[in-house]
Parts: C-alpha cells; sequence; structure tokens
C-alpha cells in the first residue's frame, strides 16, 4: 500500500485537532506514508465519500455530532457495503453497546487516551494493511518472500547473505545493510552487526542474546542492545 488514509471527524475543533496530531506523529514514527484529512460533520464526511468514493482507510468516527451522529454514518457506509475501519471516540459509554454492529476496530472514551488511539490506529494499519512480502532485487535478480516467513539473515561470506527462513534457508547476492533498506522499517532490526532479526519472530530479548519462536539464539552486542530493545516495545506494542 503506498499510502494509509485516515480521516478526522470530531465536532471539537481541539479535539478534532489533537487526533491529527497524535495520528501523525505515531505513522511519521513508524516510517508510514500517510495522509490524514478532518471534518467538523458526519454530514460533510458523508458527502465527501459520496463524491470521491471509498477512499479512506481508516475513519476515526466522534459517535456524538448534530445532523448526523457517527454511528448513523457508520450504518449507512456498511448498508452501501463499504467495509472500511472504524474508530469510534464517545463521551458515554452507553454508546458503546450500540455500535457493535458496524464491527468497529476500537472504541475509545473521552478524554482520550492518546496511547491507546496511537495503538489502535497501528493495530488497524498492522492488520489490515501492512506489508505482507517483499520483492528483493539486485541485478537481474528479483526473489519475492512473505515477510512472516523469515526468521533473521547473516552474512554468507561471499558478499551476500543467507536468510534463514521457517521452511529452510535461501541466499541472495546483497550485503546485510542493503537487505536492511529493502524490508520494511518496524519489522526488522539489527541485534548484532552480523544479524538481521525479524522482530515478529523475536520471543524474547535478553541482555546478550534474543530467542526466537522456533527456539533459535542469535547474539545480541553491546552496540545494538539498546536500538534493539527500542525496536522489539515498539513492535509489541502496535
Amino acid at each position: 500500500m503506498r499510502e494509509y488514509r485516515l480521516a478526522v471527524c470530531e465536532d471539537d475543533q481541539n479535539v478534532r485537532d489533537a487526533i491529527c496530531q497524535v495520528c501523525d506523529k505515531v505513522l511519521t514514527e513508524e516510517k508510514i506514508t500517510h495522509k490524514i484529512t478532518s471534518f467538523s460533520s458526519a454530514w460533510k464526511l458523508d458527502e465527501f465519500l459520496k463524491a470521491w468514493g471509498e477512499i479512506f482507510h481508516l475513519l476515526i468516527l466522534d459517535i456524538e455530532m448534530e445532523q448526523k451522529t457517527g454511528l448513523e454514518l457508520a450504518r449507512e457506509l456498511r448498508e452501501r457495503n463499504d467495509r472500511v475501519s472504524i474508530i469510534f471516540i464517545t463521551g458515554h459509554e452507553k454508546y458503546i453497546r450500540d455500535g457493535y454492529d458496524v464491527q468497529p476496530v476500537h472504541f475509545l472514551l473521552k478524554p482520550l487516551d492518546w496511547e491507546k488511539l496511537k495503538k489502535a490506529v497501528m493495530t488497524d494499519w498492522k492488520l489490515n494493511y501492512s506489508q505482507k512480502a517483499i520483492l528483493l532485487q539486485k541485478g537481474a535478480r528479483k526473489l519475492r518472500l512473505p515477510l512472516d516467513s523469515i526468521l533473521y539473515a547473516e552474512p554468507d561470506g561471499n558478499h551476500g547473505v543467507q536468510i534463514f527462513l521457517q521452511d529452510g534457508t535461501i541466499d541472495f547476492p546483497i550485503g546485510l545493510t542493503e537487505l536492511e533498506k529493502q524490508l520494511p522499517a518496524g519489522q526488522f532490526g539489527r541485534c548484532h552487526h552480523s544479524y538481521l532479526v525479524n522482530l515478529g519472530h523475536v520471543r524474547e530479548l535478553f541482555r546478550q542474546t534474543v530467542c526466537l519462536d522456533n527456539g533459535k539464539y542469535l547474539p545480541v552486542s553491546r552496540k545494538y542492545y539498546k536500538d534493539c530493545q527500542e525496536a522489539f516495545v515498539a513492535y509489541m506494542n502496535c
């Protein structure tokens, strides 16, 4: 996906602006290309959608708005078979039960917990829109790999890398640093000068080793420990 597109629909301008800023910050930090469009009413958002079609991946909707509520808009979208992801925000718990029939990603209560908002946005992106495979290229050679199949990679001793998969290994003629640049940021990290690990397969991180979900241990160097720890925590919290 080239660009993750969000619509923020909230009639309180201060809250609306704050939501946009928080979403922009977390997506920028995660190096996710994105565009955020804000609306002051569900009616305006609906008119925009009717004119331009299903251009958003995620709607952050205030339930309580004049003219048309966020819940009414969500139900109309589902009736039009629009499966866009939805996060509801509301100041009253009584609305939560009413909104389950439109299958929202999350309900967030006001005053908003910004960390919960970040996590909800990243959960939607990770589950529905994150990159699923990588196409490695070097000269005329091309290799397509599902990201989940990659455990880790290390130099092969011959100016290339050996990529360890869930069902075997494969060699590819690029350096480890070049491979790292081609892989999606946030899912892979260096634990050592000679090891690039898929954080999705990390079971536990120690000072000097990292344990993968297949029981394999990789070394963690002092130079890379802090960065690896921060990357692992960020991956687990998204």
